[in-house]
């Protein structure tokens, strides 16, 4: 999903004692979607839901259907009973059907057949209201009345109208100069509207606590016990217009004005949401809230926003100077102790900002770790460490040697005393002595990053790579992974033993128990990088990880294993995530110590924009379960699904489908990955992420099962939800037994009547015949002999190269398709075993200079110790085959696919190392090129790519090597999400292969030879 230019920031939300601090409109995840994601237009003028969940959004050009992911565009063109692409009002009625309000006229759609209707009502609808059910009222040029299918006047009111709402007890109707009252019993009660208001728009009513509110040109306006309409008062605005006005289910109050939000909590005082803190002066043209609670606004120009409740907060303390946090760590009496760009502050458990005492004339710069010492504190700074004192504020140095000196560590040590991490070196502090470490100058770089501590035991960090110190020995860790020349930003020792090390530029380690480390980064799954803080909550298991871009969770234990069904990694903050009303704000800030704090079972984090704070009971989103559905099946014809469907009948005929399908999920969609599976068909699932169409081609005629599920990335497949649809294929006349018996019974006829006229003929000739035959029998004998050696020399002449002996193309050409056909009666076995059929495409380099030197004799003499060569090195089950010239192919049957690259590089050395003779006695030192392929491609969908894409990828990788230079061995490399579908045109390989480089999604493997002997 594209974000636009200022989407208001997910994820800030009531912490574990909300209910016991105010409530702001701060604590909403709002997310914004344009017409950049898909929306028919930015100008929103309604929104409903339907029964199956889907969001409705109508706007000045058309209607849209949105499942959180996609939006589905109708309009008047597609659908001739949408009166008009300019929708003003859209109204889900207690049956479930959806009333369509335009400029021209009233519509209406039944959402689970998407079948539209069209009424005899002109004008613009502004408002419509269900006054009982099978009884809508509808606002245009005139107020009408819909009952049981019959369209009618109420008579009540003679003027144009353009709002309503109904109460308990009556149905309001608004118009330029009156506000009617009807009662259900017809009653009729007419208040004027004062001359404020009189002749200026209504532009909503609504009816809380037992009062109607009105939303006018000229301001909010409510009708008082005594009919008198009386002006209400909101913060800033006095006459400036109100559009919408709307109440949600906690019984909060949303108002759009002019370019400002309000909203306000059950009895709070009004919050307002200005120009300046949205970035623009959007207005909002309708306010709805759907079953999830979700609270949706549709803007005048600016596209749709979702406001939901969330689990996170992100927190500026009240009186604080500088948004930017640098570090935080919790103070004994349960402060936050925060280091902001420039300066030290308190920050309290009601989010009070108290700023620290600080009586020192220099430049403490930026605060990189904090660490208590009694009375005191302990700052790491970019200019050296100091002792400071809140009480009284006083700051001194603790050396004069570490003056000017950045320091990122201070650690309590194990012994007493500190650690103490500087960028010349580790030291240790204990009663105001300052100690080098004995092993400073074994160190790669002497600038410490963190320092970890365990009984006996001490990890080191710097910005080249990490260090075990442990009974008076220094040992690197990392060895032979990229963790021994990591930056390290963080390490954590597990109660189990196992060590993880937190990178810049590396991602994420985890230490085995055998020794072994493990890394993860961005290409296997880790969410951001780069990392910089670790915590360990013992009571969850959960490993709390803080990058630049986000934070995310795991639990270790998972780290190890290879289950394919469960993402490791769990986003818990991501990068598109910004405030309301500010700029985005980078997570996390710093590397190493002091960059997480946990208070009131929460993890507090310092960003560029305050603290957040992440409850450590953190669950996913609210809609972690959304339940996969059908939506149509698309061949020669569209197959609309109704809801819970479960079969489906196709027409005959039809053997290639697109299935279409979805899951509605409004919070978290970008999480969201699918699985389908057609029993009968695919041998397994396949996970195609969060693609929502399935497509089949060929499929042949019976029933199938088409199973799908959805999940969180951060769930099991086993906790995925499932529906299913059966798919039926009829089978055509001419696949039916009946046709194939007609056809048989035809045949044997035939056969009979052949069978008997022969025998006839047969019995009349005989004894004519039998001299003849005997007399012609030893001739024909003897002519089949001879005819049998001729087509014996002929096909050794088709299939055999002249020079070398070798089978020539058309041998390979005739012979490669049957070894591809054994290959797929075998295939199970085959891939069981791992097991290919090999293309080495080999050509000699510079041979044309040999030609032009030594002369066309030699090199045929060469071209026939070449091959001898390449016969000695095959398998009695491989051929070689003189493809052209000095070009040769290799048709490895069977071979397990790891030993192909192999033999290629061996076959490139063999070449080099030969010493070949020419014919006077001299020796030609040559090299040689080799591209090589495998069928099947190692691909999703591998095995429905024919052997020619193989033979095409050996020959580009053949070029590959000649235009890096020769003497080498390539081939073509896929990442594993590449589908067949990418080579379904063979006769543009050259250019999908172009593209696939390109997106970096396939890359050359080439492997040049040492030894050259040219």
């Amino acid at each position: 999903m594209h974000f636009a230019r200022f989407c208001l920031f997910c994820l800030a939300f009531f912490t574990l004692n909300a209910q016991a601090q105010p409530q702001s409109i701060y604590d909403y995840d709002i997310k914004q979607w344009t017409a950049a994601d898909g929306l028919s237009n930015n100008s929103v003028r309604a929104l409903t839901q339907d029964q199956q969940g889907f969001l409705w959004v109508g706007t000045l050009t058309g209607l849209n259907r949105f499942d959180g992911h996609q939006f589905d565009v109708f309009t008047a063109q597609t659908n001739r009973h949408l009166i008009s692409n300019a929708i003003t009002r859209l109204f889900t009625d207690s049956s479930g059907y959806i009333w369509i309000g335009t400029r021209s006229g009233l519509s209406g759609v039944t959402s689970s057949t998407l079948k539209f209707d069209r009424y005899p009502i002109l004008g613009e609808v502004t408002s419509i209201v269900e006054v009982a059910p099978d009884e809508i009222w509808v606002a245009a040029d005139n107020l009408f009345r819909i009952k049981e299918g019959q369209i009618s006047r109420v008579e009540e009111v003679k003027e144009p109208v353009n709002q309503l709402e109904v109460t308990p007890h009556h149905v309001w109707v608004s118009s330029s100069k009156y506000l009617y009252k009807i009662a259900k019993n017809g009653q009729l009660e007419k208040l004027s509207l004062p001359a404020d208001l009189s002749q200026h728009p209504v532009y909503d009513l609504l009816w809380h606590n037992n009062k109607m509110h009105l939303a006018s040109e000229q301001g909010y306006f409510h009708v008082g016990e005594d009919n008198d309409i009386v002006r209400c008062k909101l913060p800033r605005q006095e006459s400036s217009p109100v559009y919408k006005l709307f109440r949600d289910q906690h019984n909060g109050d949303w108002v759009s004005g002019y370019s400002e939000l309000f909203h306000r909590h059950q009895g709070q005082d009004w919050q307002v949401i200005s120009r300046d803190e949205l970035g623009s002066s959007t207005l909002f043209t309708d306010i709805y809230q759907d079953r999830q609670q979700n609270v949706w606004l549709g803007s005048f120009g600016d596209g749709i926003y979702r406001a939901s409740r969330g689990k996170i907060k992100r927190v500026v303390g009240s009186g604080q100077p500088d948004d930017v946090v640098r570090s935080v760590v919790e103070a004994p009496d349960g402060e936050l102790l925060l280091a902001l760009q420039q300066g030290l502050g308190f920050l309290s458990k009601d989010n009070m900002y108290r700023p620290a005492k600080l009586n020192f004339t220099g430049n403490l710069n930026t605060v990189q770790d904090l660490q208590p010492d009694n009375e005191h504190w302990l700052l790491a700074t970019d200019s050296g460490v100091y002792r400071w004192l809140p009480q009284t504020g006083a700051v001194e140095l603790i050396d004069g040697s570490l003056r000017g000196v950045k320091s990122r560590v201070v650690k309590p040590r194990a012994a007493g005393g500190y650690w103490i991490g500087t960028a010349i070196g580790l030291f240790t502090y204990e009663q105001g002595k300052l100690t080098p470490f004995a092993f400073n100058n074994e160190l790669e770089s002497t600038v410490i990053t963190y320092i970890e501590e365990q009984q006996d035991k001490l990890l080191i960090g710097t910005t080249r790579g990490g260090y075990q110190f442990q009974q008076q020995k220094l040992l690197r860790i990392g060895l032979g992974s990229p963790l021994y020349h990591a930056y390290i930003s963080s390490l954590l020792w597990l109660k189990d033993g196992s060590v993880l090390a937190a990178t810049i530029d590396d991602g994420l380690f985890v230490r085995q128990f055998d020794g072994k480390w493990l890394q993860f980064d961005t290409a296997n799954g880790l969410p951001f990088e780069p990392v910089i803080s670790l915590y360990d909550d013992e009571q969850s298991g959960y490993v709390w990880a803080s990058t630049l871009k986000g934070i995310f969770r795991f639990h270790p234990a998972d780290l190890a294993r290879h289950d394919q069904n469960k993402a490791v990694f769990e986003q818990v903050l991501t990068p598109y995530d910004r405030q309301l009303g500010t700029a985005p704000g980078r997570c996390c800030n710093g590397v190493g110590h002091s960059k997480v704090a946990r208070r009131d079972q929460q993890l507090w984090y310092p960003t560029l924009k305050g603290l957040v704070a992440v409850p450590l009971s953190f669950k996913a989103g609210l809609n972690t379960h959304s339940e996969p559905m059908m939506l149509q099946v698309q061949s020669a014809q569209n197959y609309l699904l109704q809801p819970q469907q479960d079969k489906l009948v196709m027409a005959i005929d039809e053997r290639n489908l697109t299935l279409r399908y979805t899951a509605i999920d409004f919070l978290t969609t970008a999480a969201l990955e699918f699985r389908y599976q057609l029993s009968g068909f695919d041998a397994g699932w396949q996970h195609v992420g969060a693609r929502r169409e399935a497509i089949y081609t060929n499929l042949p005629p019976g029933s199938y099962q088409f199973r799908l599920q959805s999940r969180q990335n951060n769930q099991s497949w086993e906790l995925a939800q499932q529906t299913e649809l059966t798919l039926v294929i009829p089978r055509r006349f001419d696949e039916t037994a009946i046709y194939r018996g007609l056809w048989l019974l035809l045949a044997l006829i035939i056969l009979y009547g052949l069978f008997w006229l022969g025998r006839r003929n047969n019995q009349l000739r005989e004894n004519s015949l039998t001299k003849l035959v005997k007399q012609r029998t030893q001739e024909l004998e003897n002519s089949n002999f001879r005819l049998n050696e001729l087509n014996e020399q002929l096909s050794q002449l088709t299939h055999k190269d002249p020079l070398t002996g070798l089978r020539n193309r058309r041998f390979m050409f005739e012979q490669l398709p049957k070894d591809i056909e054994h290959y797929q009666r075998n295939r199970d076995s085959m891939l069981a075993q791992n097991k290919c059929i090999a293309l080495i495409h080999l050509d000699i380099d510079g041979f044309k200079l040999i030609n032009d030197k030594y002369g066309n004799s030699a090199g045929d003499s060469l071209l026939q110790q070449i091959s001898g060569l390449l016969i000695k090195e095959t398998r009695g089950s491989d051929y070689v085959v003189r493809y052209a010239g000095e070009e040769f192919m290799l048709v490895l049957r069977d071979v397990p696919q790891d030993l192909v690259k192999e033999f290629a590089l061996r076959l490139n050395e063999l070449v080099a190392l030969e010493p070949f003779q020419l014919p006077d006695g001299r020796a030609v030192p040559m090299n040689c090129s080799v591209g090589y392929a495998l069928y099947p491609l190692e691909l999703l969908g591998g095995q429905l790519i024919g052997w020619e894409v193989s033979l095409q990828l050996a020959e580009l990788a053949l070029f590959h090597v000649k235009h890096s230079g020769r003497n080498g061995v390539a081939t073509i490399l896929f990442d594993n999400q590449v589908d067949a579908f990418e080579f379904e045109d063979s006769n543009h390989i050259e250019a999908q292969i172009e593209k696939l480089l390109a997106d970096s999604v396939a890359w050359f493997d080439l492997t040049l030879c040492k030894i050259s002997r040219s």
